[in-house]
């Protein structure tokens, strides 16, 4: 059970999901509808979604994301640029160097992402870190050390972020992660 709001964001694999218990508030392609008890969600690759807990009341569900079902992405270019960018990179985000290395107008380069991935590249980048911390999490790094190489201030900061991107901390993720 949690009451929590998870931001928009996107998956690269297909994902499904059930309401145990309690009402969700679930968006997808900008439409918002309610979820209860027994409805179940499909998100299909690269879809930006939302999903948050209705009237800040207890919300319990599963989601199971398929690894094996990539959908092919249909970006200009200048998107798959910006997106290959973006992966590499492990420090702070600036969306002006973005631009620079891409050769395009900053503001152009949001638009255009946003239109193609369907969130902006600042969001992209926050959950390629998340995605890293993840990954690092379970390869038994420290937090210190996920920390500094991923260019968060502090460890903190850190734990902030993952747990307002998947809704419990570190440690909870760690201590609840079992490989089937």
């Amino acid at each position: 059970m949690c009451v929590h709001t998870f931001p928009i964001h996107i998956h690269k694999t297909l994902c499904v999901g059930i309401v145990r218990s309690g009402y969700a508030n679930f968006a997808i392609n900008s439409q918002k509808t309610i979820l209860t008890a027994g409805d179940y969600y499909i998100i299909p690759p690269y879809t930006p979604h939302s999903l948050s807990s209705v009237n800040n009341k207890a919300l319990s569900y599963s989601v199971c994301c398929f690894k094996g079902f990539h959908a092919q992405q249909n970006l200009s270019a200048v998107i798959a640029d910006a997106k290959k960018y973006i992966e590499k990179t492990s420090t702070g985000f600036n969306s002006s160097m973005l631009s620079e290395a891409i050769g395009i107008s900053k503001y152009h380069l949001i638009r255009k992402f946003k239109e193609q991935m369907g969130i902006t590249p600042y969001q992209f980048y926050i959950g390629e870190r998340v995605k890293k911390i993840r990954q690092g999490l379970l390869s038994k790094s420290s937090l210190s050390d996920l920390a500094f190489e991923l260019g968060f201030s502090d460890q903190s900061h850190l734990c902030n972020i993952f747990k307002k991107y998947v809704g419990i901390s570190p440690l909870q993720y760690v201590n609840s992660y079992h490989s089937f």
